[in-house]
């Protein structure tokens, strides 16, 4: 090992001094204003309340969890001022407050630089390439001094970075065989930040991998274990129901393009990422949320089969050998070869998931690539290697160390930018005074394009072996065919039901929309039936209540528009309405006053070039009661 890769602990107490004052610097920095002052409010309810009151009466939306970190918070600052202090408490410029709360992003920065630490210190029996332990400094020393870090916690005020030292430390427990500790602790990783929710099958499977199909059950049961010994209050409340609807409801929480992520979204809005809906259609009547999960699957399943493949292939070498230990029912890693490759791939495999969850997801947030500035440095020692290298001697190829180097800066440099850029929209004073200016569309929309180019340079990279090649083929095949599938009726000319859109605009004076029921039985999820009037009985058909309106993005794909329409069956016998057809906002269609008992009517209406078909219901002039309104078998023809 050459000795410019040397530190003398002089060295490394200088810097780590630096790392430490910087941000201690940057505490009483406001940050993201909005996020902060949720943590107050969070916080202060379950330290006064309990978490399971919290969430019951807050707009919380974490992980129920959570709710701990954000009470110990508000407890911390209880010992150096008064939580009820209300003009000093909730101060955007609080200094106690801002120091607590950043306190856990930025201990949680320590954290993971000593993982890295440890696993240097550690290389041979954890499986990592044995290289001097001055390059794990190094990397450790990246991350503590890359802006992406500082910005995150000790600037921003998120946590990011908590979420992420947990799940390190439940990769620390499959590596030391404590596969029930991996999973209780990937659990605590999960209901820190939700996001890491992403990477659980990735995990599980390295785990079976790793540890055997034995080592797999030990995981699961500690997960398990986590979940409910994580809300065990909730659980001892009979209130599990108020978990399982934080884990869900963010599905949907902001319904935009792109949530200031510089990604493909935000090129294709022109920058408005947080002004336009992903309910539009973008292709054939496909819209941009169902274009964006299924190209972030396709890139899970070339994830997910690199893994398979790299075990399988084990098998099918070590069964070869005389008296082997290795059973593909239950894996050993004594190969220390093997060993490395199945942690690359494993790195590899986390990096592309996280970093396509940034890039082509919808609502995808300015914050989610930051794993990204973690996985990256673990995976660098691997890609550093001298090709041909001894494993109990590995050797550093230069060429790589600058080829890494160069990525890692630009990568660091594009996404510290994106993440300031976000900062300063919302809050200007609260950046750098030179970097707040250059926040033009054209700026922000290169950076997108600069990292969607990273991350396909990456992609170029690991999909050279053969394996990868034909697992990326096979992806992109799947994604290709489940597209055609939705896409297959307007492809062969045969009429579409509207109830495959998504509406871009749903509004009611009462309930909520109801696909191929009444709005009635919509409301009750343990009640199911046909939509009906006056007992016509319909499978197809969207269920409201006056007053309505929904419209759709058909995108100029449709020629004609037919429906029938009428009072729901299930209504009393007060239901009235009108029900009217707009197409980009002129009125199309206007019917007559429909009551209960009338017969289901029908519309055809003509709407070539249309991109907006408005579908309105309104009382009738004389209230809401009773006016539940169905369109039925709602039809548009290419």
């Amino acid at each position: 090992m050459s000795r410019r890769f040397s530190f003398s602990i002089y060295h490394v107490s200088f810097i780590f001094a630096i790392v430490v004052i910087l941000r201690l610097i940057l505490i009483p920095n406001p940050g993201f204003e909005a996020d902060v002052a949720f943590w107050k409010a969070w916080g202060l309810a379950a330290a006064d309340h309990g978490v399971v009151w919290s969430i019951a009466n807050t707009n919380n939306n974490y992980p129920t969890p959570f709710a701990y970190v954000l009470g110990a918070m508000v407890k911390l600052y209880s010992i150096f001022a008064d939580p009820h202090n209300f003009n000093e408490f909730w101060s955007n410029t609080n200094t106690i407050f801002l120091a607590v709360s950043k306190a856990f992003p930025i201990l949680a920065d320590f954290g993971i630089a000593a993982i890295i630490l440890y696993i240097g210190k550690n290389a041979k029996r954890l499986g990592f390439p044995i290289i001097h332990n001055s390059l794990f400094i190094i990397l450790a020393l990246m991350y503590l001094l890359s802006p992406v870090s500082v910005m995150d916690g000790a600037w921003w005020g998120q946590v990011d970075s908590l979420g992420v030292a947990l799940f390190l430390l439940s990769f620390l427990a499959i590596l030391k065989k404590r596969p029930f500790w991996a999973g209780l602790v990937f659990m605590a990783a999960m209901m820190t930040k939700l996001q890491n929710m992403i990477y659980g099958p990735l995990l599980f499977l390295f785990i079976w991998q790793t540890t055997g199909f034995n080592g797999l059950v030990q995981a699961v049961a500690g997960s398990t274990v986590g979940f409910f010994g994580l809300n065990i209050e909730f659980f001892l409340a009979r209130d599990m129901s108020r978990v399982l609807s934080s884990l869900t409801q963010n599905y949907d929480y902001f319904p935009w393009m792109s949530l200031n992520a510089f990604n493909p979204w935000w090129i294709a809005t022109g920058a408005r990422g947080m002004q336009v809906s992903d309910k539009l259609t973008v292709l054939g009547i496909t819209n941009a949320k169902s274009l964006g999960l299924l190209t972030f699957a396709s890139f899970y399943l070339f994830a997910v089969l690199r893994q398979i493949i790299n075990t399988l292939s084990h098998c099918h070498t070590v069964t070869q050998k005389k008296n082997s230990v290795y059973q593909c029912s239950n894996i050993t890693m004594e190969d220390e070869k093997h060993k490395q490759i199945t942690l690359r791939i494993f790195w590899e495999n986390l990096i592309i998931v996280n970093a396509a969850f940034f890039l082509f997801m919808t609502q995808s947030h300015d914050r989610y690539l930051f794993p990204t500035a973690v996985f990256l440095l673990l995976w660098a020692p691997f890609f550093l290697l001298r090709k041909g290298s001894n494993l109990a001697s590995s050797m550093v190829d230069p060429s790589h160390a600058r080829v890494f180097s160069i990525f890692y800066l630009l990568f660091t440099i594009f996404y510290f930018y994106n993440l300031h850029t976000a900062l300063v929209f919302n809050y200007p004073n609260n950046g750098l005074p030179f970097l707040s200016s250059l926040i033009q569309p054209p700026l922000t929309i290169t950076a997108s394009f600069l990292l969607l180019g990273l991350f396909f340079l990456f992609l170029f990279h690991i999909i050279r072996t053969r394996s990868s090649l034909y697992s990326f083929i096979f992806s992109v095949f799947v994604f290709l065919f489940l597209l055609l599938t939705k896409n297959y009726q307007l492809f062969t000319n045969r009429p579409v039901s509207i109830t495959l859109f998504t509406p871009i605009i749903s509004k009611q004076d009462y309930g909520t929309l109801a696909a191929n029921m009444p709005v009635g039985a919509g409301s009750d999820s343990k009640t199911w039936r046909w939509m009906s009037v006056q007992y016509a009985f319909y499978k197809k058909g969207i269920g409201t209540h006056a007053n309505s309106f929904q419209e759709y993005d058909i995108n100029r794909k449709f020629t004609k528009f037919t429906t029938d329409y009428g009072i729901d069956t299930e209504a009393g016998p007060k239901g009235t309405a009108v029900f009217e057809i707009y197409a980009d906002d002129k009125l199309l269609f206007r019917s007559d006053k429909i009551g209960r008992y009338d017969l289901p009517r029908h519309a055809e209406v003509d709407v070539t070039g249309v991109k907006r078909l408005g579908l309105v219901t309104t009382d009738a002039g004389d209230g809401i009661t009773d006016d539940h309104t169905d369109w039925l078998n709602p039809q548009l023809f290419p």
